[in-house]
């Protein structure tokens, strides 16, 4: 069957550089999981992981931010002095360095932070010198403002004027840790169904489990029919992340038999097995089994099943002047007649002749048939020869009821020859019970019976045979046909099941367990629900559910 692997693939969607190969971008513009589902394919769990990177890597929140200064400008001026500038970029984040220039030794930076609310300064230090690139222990703020003063000046007693003094700045960086603000996931065009609102901490995973698999099971693709969807990661400024990791927890659905049918008919021989196979992915385990069976028997049953060999080494010649003979006992209510079949093997591609029912007289076959018992032979064989022997079914127009006495099946071939498969006969049958008796030939149409006999290993007694055939009764309401055998078979493991009084077959995983996955490489074989059944009749095999789990895990960044 086609891969039933959910390909997943991470673009990033805005224009962003990395500082490093070692992170990926993630900002409003967005970080886009894209998923490729094939048909039949159903989600059972879904976990995405990410890791933000360690304080060693930042990202310059100065482009981004809103910058003003004393002098009610929005940009810097080598050219003009200030005596404050402050930057603004909307969330928390954790500021790791500040670099003011030019260089000025006489004058100093003094900091303070704000969270959205009234400026503080920090601790432990709260000025900067100019010209230098100044370490910051990880404020975490959303604005920063700077104030001008002499390098030598002390911080005014609370509730003194501050004496600022001017000074010509020509650039400002200010740098944070990369490690996003906040994250949150949307599906498809918009739907948010995860938010972390706190900036992440240094190397910290953060796993959307539950949340993320909830939304794609209401996203997934309609009665399995496969598509695709997009997961859309979002911070509210720009961040990154050292590793995006994805595992998925899948099931390829299997509803059909193979060739596509949701139902099978088929039809059934006396003592006979239908398959219907469907196609299962190699190497994988099953995790549910479940279909249905209809059985539709013939109103009869099956008293004598013998399972001679496609080649048996004994048979009677029929054909070319020979005719063979088959004595039966009679049940002991009697019984209705319906059909025999006949294990015969051609020896010539056509062959015409008749079978008849006969009352025994005097351990022979009598003089006139029973009424309506007379069937017609007439088969031809396809392919080259040799042909192996085979059932051959006959059924009378109506039943013929059976006597409490011995009957017999005659066979007469009038064009073509056959060889009807022997076998050896061990005992008389019970009392009361249809069963087989002597086998009798002759070698032309008026010549007398003849017993057939087979000599024994030892050379010196002979061996008693009966001529191999299924007769059918006509079912009753004490003795209806018989449940058929259903099994599992999937490669060399075979597997014993009952069907529900409805018909339903349903096996989980515990159920399954003996069913292993069979070994060797390419497609694998299919799983094949075997059905057999002593009577003629029809079988529907419907609705179909077979399930198989699968596990992947995507490294989606870093690619591996």
């Amino acid at each position: 069957m086609s891969d039933t692997r959910v390909a997943a693939t991470l673009t990033y969607a805005g224009t962003a550089k990395p500082p490093a190969d070692t992170v990926v971008p993630v900002d409003p513009a967005g970080l886009v999981l894209t998923l490729d589902v094939p048909p039949g394919v159903e989600l059972r769990r879904a976990a995405l992981t990410v890791q933000a990177p360690g304080d060693d890597v930042t990202v310059d929140v100065t482009p981004g931010a809103t910058l003003a200064t004393s002098t009610g400008k929005s940009v810097l001026n080598a050219a003009e002095t200030l005596t404050w500038l402050s930057l603004d970029w909307g969330v928390r984040r954790p500021l790791l360095s500040l670099e003011l220039q030019p260089k000025n030794d006489t004058k100093k930076g003094r900091l303070s932070v704000a969270e959205g609310g009234p400026w503080y300064p920090p601790t432990p230090s709260d000025t900067v010198s100019l010209g230098l690139v100044e370490a910051l222990p990880g404020l975490m703020a959303s604005r920063l403002m700077v104030e001008l003063v002499e390098a030598t000046s002390t911080p005014a007693a609370p509730g003194a004027p501050k004496t600022l003094a001017a000074t010509a700045i020509s650039g400002v960086t200010a740098r944070a840790a990369a490690r996003p603000a906040d994250l949150s996931a949307t599906l498809g065009t918009g739907t948010l169904f995860f938010h972390h609102a706190m900036p992440l901490l240094p190397r910290q995973e953060l796993t959307l489990g539950d949340a993320l698999g909830t939304a794609l099971q209401r996203a997934w693709p309609a009665d399995l029919a496969g598509g695709k969807l997009a997961v859309t990661l979002r911070s509210s400024a720009l961040g990154m992340l050292e590793r995006v990791r994805l595992t998925l927890e899948t099931l390829a659905v299997i509803r059909t038999w193979t060739g596509g049918q949701e139902a099978l008919t088929l039809a059934m021989d006396t003592d006979g097995e239908v398959v219907g196979r469907a196609t299962v992915p190699p190497g994988q385990p099953l995790s549910e089994v479940r279909f249905t069976v209809a059985h539709r028997p013939r109103d009869e049953r099956l008293s004598l099943a013998p399972r001679p060999p496609a080649l048996p080494p004994l048979a009677h010649r029929c054909g070319s002047g020979f005719a063979a003979a088959q004595a039966f006992s009679a049940p002991e209510d009697g019984g209705a007649l319906v059909g025999l079949d006949l294990h015969l093997r051609p020896l010539t591609r056509g062959v015409k002749g008749t079978l008849a029912l006969f009352p025994d007289a005097h351990g022979r076959p009598g003089d006139v048939p029973l009424k309506g018992s007379t069937l017609e032979l007439d088969f031809v064989e396809k392919g080259p020869p040799p042909w192996p022997a085979r059932w051959v079914s006959l059924q009378l127009p109506r039943p013929v009821t059976l006597g409490p006495a011995t009957w017999w099946a005659v066979l007469t071939v009038t064009e073509g020859d056959v060889l009807w498969s022997l076998a050896p006969l061990d005992g008389a049958p019970a009392p009361g019970v249809l069963g087989p008796l002597t086998a009798l030939y002759r070698a032309e149409e008026a010549g007398p019976w003849l017993p057939r006999e087979a000599p024994t290993q030892d050379g010196g007694t002979t061996a008693r045979l009966w001529a191999c055939t299924r007769p059918r009764l006509k079912a009753t309401a004490a003795q209806p046909p018989p449940p058929p055998q259903v099994r599992l078979r999937w490669g060399t493991r075979v597997l014993d099941v009952t069907p529900g009084q409805d018909g339903v077959v349903s096996l989980d995983t515990a159920a399954l367990a003996a069913l292993t996955p069979p070994g060797g490489t390419g497609d694998g074989p299919p799983l094949e629900v075997l059905v057999r059944s002593r009577v003629a009749g029809e079988v529907t095999l419907s609705a179909p559910r077979v399930t198989s789990p699968r596990g992947d895990a995507y490294a989606l960044f870093p690619r591996k």
